[in-house]
């Protein structure tokens, strides 16, 4: 599936020294136009690759839920 193909293409990427991030609501419309792919093609997973700016990235609080709130023993 392409879950599995872009997870193993994130872990390669990450041991040569890069960060990735999959993406959803990407334009599907608008990314097969710009790489000029033929109408009946589709995009079905975006993952940008790149190389982090030491410690200057934009970085917001972040936020976990209580573990006891998300799971629940039936």
């Amino acid at each position: 599936s392409c879950a599995l193909a872009a997870q193993t293409f994130m872990i390669a990427m990450a041991a040569e020294g890069y960060d990735t991030c999959p993406l959803e609501g990407f334009d599907s419309k608008r990314m097969k136009k710009l790489l000029k792919l033929p109408h009946g093609a589709g995009i079905n997973m975006v993952v940008p690759c790149g190389i982090r700016d030491g410690e200057k990235g934009i970085w917001g609080e972040r936020y976990r839920v209580p573990f006891d709130e998300v799971y629940h023993r039936l």
